[in-house]
């Protein structure tokens, strides 16, 4: 085992890691610039990476782990969670590159890429390292951290370029709708471009045609990492991508609806990821051709009892997943959902994300979740729903339901809002969750 990795691998010296404004950054001077950030920072164990801008970032996340500071890496930029992870880790500060910084933590910003001049050679870091904390999105509860090494960020990396299947001897280029501050984000728009010489877009692209216009400008083979929430805006669209090298998508339940017709579009594949916070990318599939999940390569499942566990790869140690899960090999399973997702109704269960998809496939249902209310008591569990359908009357959308789940199921109440609290993930924090139902219900919006 190597005792030191390299912090870019796979570029020329001269070869493009990203762009600031339109300009070319090259790797050696990526690079310098890094090095020289890390020299000015604070002088804290742990900073909090805020920066919306992806090379600004990979900048940042660079000179963080040259200065041998931990990057933490928060859900969410919301001032009360930014708060919360500044009073959990007293010796940190936040690192930004735009002007909306919280009054209060103490905050550096990002320098502009014009104050940095000169070139250098990839600085060596430790493979045991302590790089960056990463917290769950909260949709379950309250948001858990999970730490990460340097080595395992690399070999995780590496490695994701082949299941991908970048070809290393062609010029390659990604474009992520994924937030780099996301564990997939990071993984997939970050470490494996800065580990496998592929040029990275700086930007954050969420609307169809602002990912149509980000993929047009990158050059040689392109990819396009993102999420379930921006491929369904894009193929309700009808959004006309440039010819894709790839498309990959993760972070929430992917229909094979969806899947089908993106391929059908777009005459790529389209690569589903499985994974979590604290295991990272661990399993892959192709939807439209199979229904089960093939770990990655050098990685194993087992069962404990009612437990399904991970080991081998980027991991360094087994990790228990929070899915519920069908094994048919310790390479290969079937994805039930998670632990959590399963609900009793009146002696009968069922999985929420199952009616979630039901829910979302009722025509003019433009975003819906089902979820069972804080005031259920203990053994007598009942469903409500939130549902987006500006055109259509609750009484019209229970009556498509009948037809499509259990009458056991059926949503009460079933609140109309204008949108749901989604993160940039797709993800659905469950407290802002409950705030928007109790919201909707004393505002007296359209209910059944």
């Amino acid at each position: 085992m190597a005792e030191a990795l390299p912090l870019i691998n796979g570029f020329e010296p001269s070869a493009t890691v990203g762009w600031s404004d339109g300009v070319p950054v090259s790797a050696a001077r990526f690079c310098a610039a890094a090095v020289r950030l890390a020299e000015t920072l604070p002088r804290r164990r742990t900073v909090l990476n805020l920066c919306e801008d992806r090379l600004n970032f990979m900048l940042g996340f660079a000179a963080a782990l040259i200065a041998g500071q931990v990057s933490l890496l928060p859900h969410s930029r919301a001032p009360v969670v930014v708060r919360e992870l500044c009073a959990a880790y007293p010796d940190s500060y936040c690192l930004a590159d735009g002007g909306n910084l919280l009054a209060g933590p103490p905050a550096f910003m990002v320098p502009p890429w014009t104050a940095f001049a000169g070139t250098a050679d990839a600085p060596q870091l430790s493979y045991h390292l302590d790089a960056l904390i990463a917290f769950t999105s909260g949709s379950t509860g309250r948001p858990e951290a999970h730490s990460k090494t340097w080595g395992s960020l690399v070999s995780d990396a590496r490695s994701l370029c082949s299941d991908f299947g970048v070809d290393r001897s062609k010029l390659s280029s990604a474009v992520g709708t994924v937030p780099p501050q996301h564990v997939f984000g990071l993984e997939t728009t970050v470490m494996m471009p800065l580990q496998n010489g592929v040029a990275v877009h700086s930007g954050l692209p969420l609307l169809p045609a602002d990912i149509v216009a980000a993929l047009t400008g990158m050059p040689g083979e392109r990819w396009l990492i993102t999420t379930p929430l921006h491929l369904r805006a894009c193929v309700t669209d009808r959004a006309m991508l440039p010819r894709l090298a790839g498309l990959v998508c993760a972070t929430m339940p992917l229909s094979v609806e969806l899947a089908k017709e993106a391929e059908r579009l777009w005459g790529v594949p389209v690569q589903e990821f499985y994974g979590s916070t604290e295991t990272g990318a661990v399993a892959m599939r192709r939807p439209t051709y199979e229904e089960g999940w093939h770990a990655r390569p050098g990685m194993r499942f087992s069962r404990e009892g009612s437990d399904t566990w991970v080991e081998g790869g980027h991991l360094p140690q087994a990790l228990k997943l929070a899915d519920r899960i069908e094994l048919v090999s310790d390479t290969e399973f079937f994805l039930l959902g998670r632990s959590s997702d399963m609900a009793k109704v009146a002696g009968k269960r069922v999985s929420l994300e199952a009616l979630n998809r039901e829910l979302q496939r009722v025509p003019g249902v433009r975003d819906g979740v089902f979820y069972i209310p804080e005031d259920c008591p203990p053994g007598e569990a009942r469903l409500a729903a939130l549902v987006v359908a500006p055109d259509l009357e609750p009484a019209a959308i229970l009556g498509a339901l009948r037809k499509r789940i259990d009458p056991t199921f059926l949503p009460r109440p079933l609140l109309i809002v204008d949108a749901l609290p989604r993160t940039a993930m797709g993800k659905l924090p469950r407290e802002e969750m409950l705030t928007l139902a109790e919201a909707a219900k004393s505002a007296d919006q359209r209910s059944a």
